[in-house]
């Protein structure tokens, strides 16, 4: 017995419902053979191509329905929400608005038409297409999470919060706004409620990577926690980009870490950063770059240029927080922050900006790294003097109550040289770690930033070994009062003595807030932010040492550069 449209529509729709995709392809393709000028069979092929993740032959079906049926607005919607699912935006806003135009009226396709927009960074085009949806459909919850997505694009995190919740409202078990909603309260120092968050998307979806990934930055496992057994699964329930596999190799590595299973964490984040290498290749020789700062930047050039502090209107004192990462530098910026004088900017890009803007070699505007080889010549002050004032008026514009604002971008100790023949009165803190401890802790993390020591051992010694020497000569050619060494370990033993004499070096009277530094709302970013959380702690002092026996490359190049340790020494002269 043939069967007619509506019999083959029905049939393929009860495979899909099943995952049978191969199976309703096949009947979709059958019914396409009897019924070639139908364009509901080809648009439904196209849906079931979609679930198969094919999306450039459901695109392919999509306008094939549409040459059937140019005027259907849900096909036209359809296939602009397939082109931006393969990021070809203009397209993709092309036939959204062909879907809006034929059914105005319509939530689907004035949905499809926002997310399009957003995608596209049209962000007040997409709220305006979002909240038609909503008009039309008040209980559209994905249209109310994305609204709270561009909120965000905005800068609007309380219009962002309102509309995740009401996402929320529409539907408790929405992932995607629990997790919008979870990484909310991660910017705004809500932990507690973060992790409450993300441990109901697991309970929703057990092998949900995303929520695994957030939590294991913020809990410490044991033994008996379900989440552990959840976590070592997640790549057989997943099919990890690589990106994903490297983020869950640190994670699972963590998490053995916290175990106390050193050997087998140490594989897992030696693993995760040899996979890092297929991510992010290398773009910069550290020798050479620290080497032609430091012949650039000699006591001639810096004595012939004669730096003088600018006069400005803004009476601003410019703090830079600098160091190798994992050094203490963002418990830092939290103490100094509590201090009613000093606004802690976090890490922004705003000097590296200014740089770019006022270097007259072109080359240099592209490729930071070319910065030290055409940099600036000595007639070239003017160049110093608009850094400092494009640098001074960008950072009041973040707040302009305060007169000193801090810059924690660690990689500023490249820029030494150059703050202080641009800005002397600046105020320069060295936060000094172990080497062993900083440069392990950079091992154990994922730095997307980072694309130059991520890798081995060996380059994280390396990397350090040419941040030490530079820092040596920053010291050698600057000013004595113009660089302040904070110790981690001084820091996290004495607080109180190295928090007053960070505020007498920077000229401001110590406030008692300061050793509170755990209660700050600031929003803070960097993987620091758990600890930075809670009253101070030493306990990640001599951390590394628990890994020492995998470590022998890395401290046969710091060694030189840590204070002796007889017995370590002793240790890795014995070690096979």
């Amino acid at each position: 017995m043939n069967k007619d449209i509506s019999d083959i529509l029905l049939e393929a729709s009860s495979l899909l419902n099943n995952n049978k995709f191969n199976a309703a392809i096949e009947i979709y393709q059958y019914g396409i053979l009897q019924f070639p000028k139908s364009p509901q069979l080809y648009h439904a092929y196209g849906v079931a191509l979609i679930a198969k993740n094919e999306p450039i032959l459901a695109i392919e079906k999509f306008h094939q329905a549409l040459k059937l049926d140019p005027q259907n607005p849900n096909y036209n919607s359809d296939l602009g929400e397939m082109y931006r699912r393969i990021n070809k935006l203009d397209l993709s806003i092309e036939f959204n608005l062909k879907g809006v135009k034929l059914s105005p009226d319509s939530d689907n396709t004035q949905y499809n038409l926002g997310l399009a927009y957003l995608d596209n960074k049209n962000i007040e085009k997409a709220i305006l297409h979002f909240e038609k949806t909503i008009k039309i459909n008040p209980k559209h919850g994905f249209a109310l999470n994305n609204l709270g997505s561009a909120f965000l694009k905005l800068g609007n995190k309380k219009q962002s919060l309102d509309f995740y919740q009401k996402a929320l409202d529409v539907n408790p078990e929405n992932i995607e706004a629990l997790k919008n909603l979870g990484g909310m309260y991660l910017d705004i120092n809500k932990i507690d409620q973060a992790i409450n968050i993300f441990n109901k998307i697991i309970k929703l979806s057990p092998f949900d990577f995303d929520a695994h990934h957030a939590l294991t930055q913020f809990k410490t496992y044991t033994k008996d926690d379900p989440g552990l057994q959840l976590l070592k699964d997640l790549p057989k329930h997943n099919q990890l980009s690589k990106k994903e596999a490297t983020y869950y190799h640190f994670d699972y590595g963590k998490a053995l870490d916290d175990l106390g299973e050193y050997d087998e964490a140490f594989y897992y984040y030696e693993k995760a950063n040899t996979m890092i290498n297929q991510l992010m290749p290398k773009n910069i020789n550290v020798k050479e770059y620290a080497n032609k700062l430091k012949n650039l930047y000699n006591s001639d050039y810096i004595n012939k240029l004669k730096p003088k502090i600018l006069s400005n209107n803004l009476k601003l004192i410019p703090i830079f927080i600098v160091g190798m990462p994992r050094s203490g530098t963002t418990l830092i910026e939290q103490i100094l922050d509590m201090n009613s004088n000093i606004y802690g900017a976090g890490e922004i890009a705003t000097l590296n900006e200014c740089i770019k803007k006022n270097i007259t070699h072109e080359e240099t505007k592209n490729e930071l790294n070319s910065f030290a080889t055409n940099l600036l010549k000595p007639q070239e002050s003017l160049c110093y003097e608009n850094i400092s004032n494009d640098y001074l008026n960008k950072i009041y514009e973040l707040s302009p109550e305060h007169n000193f604002i801090i810059n924690k971008s660690p990689g500023n100790y490249n820029h030494l040289g150059l703050i202080y023949l641009s800005m002397p009165n600046a105020k320069i803190i060295h936060a000094v770690r172990d080497p062993m401890e900083s440069c392990f802790s950079n091992f154990t993390k994922f730095f997307a930033d980072y694309k130059y020591y991520n890798y081995s051992l060996e380059d994280l010694g390396i990397y350090y070994k040419y941040y030490h020497l530079l820092m040596q000569h920053w010291k050698a050619v600057l000013p004595k009062n113009f660089i302040c060494d904070v110790p981690y370990e001084d820091l996290v033993n004495k607080i109180e003595k190295e928090s007053k004499r960070m505020t007498d070096f920077i000229g401001v009277e110590w406030e008692p807030s300061s050793l509170k530094f755990y209660e700050n709302k600031r929003t803070v970013t960097t993987p620091s932010k758990m600890q930075v959380n809670k009253p101070i702690y030493n306990t990640s002092i001599a951390r590394w040492k628990k890994f020492a026996k995998h470590l022998k490359p890395l401290y046969e190049i710091v060694k030189p550069y840590r204070t002796y340790d007889p017995e370590i020494d002793e240790f890795y002269k014995n070690l096979k």
